[in-house]
């Protein structure tokens, strides 16, 4: 669960200091004229694949990073953005070997570390993402997301005693972080305590709304026997997601027309 928020925290389209100054479509960038200079070939690449993202066209992204890193093979952006569209295209052993490409040539990279941290996350490493993350947290102590994520991987390996305090400090640092309350939401249905599950669920959806949150949501309050808010929850998500299983078990188990 959550890798979709994951993915969300893990994106960094531009690394600091580059600046974007016209819009431009994946689709729209001319032939490059005569004589135009590396850097100004570099800024173009960059805008259009930057734009792929945006359109949701990543694997289109990894073609245009991978030409800027044939002009220019030691340019940390387009390693870390191509890892990231590897990440978002489900191909994680590349998007990892990217990330890890740039470590290998600047160790003080966090960006490079975090972004490997979640993408072992995604892959179900925990323990890799556990090692990276802690890395990140040590360069960088004030770092929110990255207690997210590290809070997130103890719970998605089952360890329920080690994430509270990430997912706290995390959310003191920066309280908008989604998957912050859903990470927590999810450690406190696993420990039994679904109201201040619900509560946390509640305050992710509000952030950013997601099918998975809004079913775990519906679960808690199965548990605490509010059977019309879970309903509800689980009538919203068949809107959405019309064959999301566990909402039309809820809803079978539930629905007065089915007792």
């Amino acid at each position: 669960m959550w890798v979709r928020i994951v993915l969300i925290a893990l994106v960094f389209l531009s690394r600091p200091g580059t600046l974007l100054a016209e819009t431009v479509s994946c689709g729209s960038m001319p032939p490059f004229a005569e004589g135009l200079t590396k850097e100004k070939q570099l800024e173009l690449l960059l805008r259009r694949a930057v734009a792929c993202i945006r359109e949701g066209k990543p694997a289109l992204s990894i073609e245009i990073f991978s030409e800027m890193i044939g002009l220019d093979p030691g340019n940390e952006t387009a390693y870390l953005n191509r890892g990231n569209a590897y990440v978002q295209t489900g191909q994680f052993e590349l998007g990892i070997a990217d990330f890890s490409h740039v470590i290998g040539l600047k160790p003080e990279t966090v960006d490079a570390w975090y972004n490997r941290g979640t993408a072992f996350i995604a892959a179900r490493q925990f323990e890799r993402g556990i090692a990276d993350l802690t890395e990140v947290i040590r360069l960088k102590p004030d770092f929110a997301r990255a207690y997210c994520n590290r809070g997130l991987a103890f719970v998605r390996k089952g360890d329920y005693e080690k994430p509270l305090t990430d997912l706290d400090t995390g959310l003191r640092m920066d309280p908008n972080l989604p998957l912050c309350y859903y990470a927590r939401g999810d450690l406190y249905f696993q420990k039994g305590d679904h109201q201040h599950a619900v509560d946390d669920f509640t305050r992710g959806l509000q952030l950013t709304p997601n099918v998975e949150g809004l079913s775990k949501r519906a679960e808690a309050y199965e548990h605490l026997g509010e059977r019309e808010k879970a309903l509800s929850d689980f009538r919203t998500v068949l809107k959405v997601a019309p064959n999301f299983k566990t909402a039309q078990e809820g809803i079978k188990r539930l629905s007065p027309e089915q007792n």
